[in-house]
């Protein structure tokens, strides 16, 4: 695949992964937290969004390798 198609395709689905996390995480955080506490639910988003970084890390690797590296 040409690296600008893998470039789009990798723009797309990092802008999914970006959406379907964010809801997620919003969801999580609002309906199963459940703790009035402020810093229990700072500490829930801090991490819950650093977590889609493992997920984009594999998008990102397919978006920078050249059509005729291996995968």
């Amino acid at each position: 695949m040409h690296i600008r198609y893998r470039r789009l395709v990798g723009v797309f689905a990092l802008v999914a992964l970006f959406l379907v996390w964010g809801f997620l995480a919003l969801g999580v955080g609002y309906f199963l937290l459940g703790s009035p506490e402020w810093w229990v639910r700072m500490t829930y988003y801090a991490i819950a969004g650093a977590g889609w970084l493992p997920f984009a890390m594999p998008i990102v690797s397919f978006m920078s390798r050249r059509r005729d590296e291996p995968a």
